[in-house]
């Protein structure tokens, strides 16, 4: 290979790391999850605030941890968290940071988080009714 390929090949990959990694920036703050409960029309609420029944895709910040509360008449409430991870772009953010450290802000923006899983069910138990007298 002529010296004057590997350096082109070697400039490329360069500026590809530099200026592809901290692209969280640029990418969706929001992420879908589904939801669903047995029985199906639970009220499901997200960090306190109704989004609907049962079965249900919403819409969630991918930068924090969500709680999922389904409730219905004459069941026990049910919970879920959802957690977070890094995702493929926020990946690609710390692998170009640890290269060059400018890409690493790209870890600040929603974007290099994803929840997961993104689908959730949520099995509502039925109250218990206190025993006759």
């Amino acid at each position: 290979m002529k010296r004057s390929t590997v350096e082109i090949r070697l400039l490329s990959t360069i500026l590809l790391l530099t200026y592809g990694s901290g692209c969280s920036f640029s990418g969706p703050r929001m992420q879908t999850i589904t939801i669903s409960s047995e029985p199906l029309g639970a009220k499901i609420s997200i960090n306190g605030e109704t989004v609907g029944t049962s079965p249900l895709r919403t819409q969630v910040h991918r930068s924090e941890d969500v709680l999922i509360e389904a409730r219905m008449p004459g069941y026990e409430a049910g919970f879920r968290t959802t957690h977070r991870s890094l995702s493929t772009v926020g990946i690609l953010d710390a692998v170009g940071g640890a290269i060059f450290l400018v890409p690493l802000i790209g870890l600040l923006s929603a974007a290099a988080w994803a929840h997961e899983p993104t689908a959730y069910a949520i099995i509502l138990d039925r109250e218990e009714t206190p025993p006759s007298p």
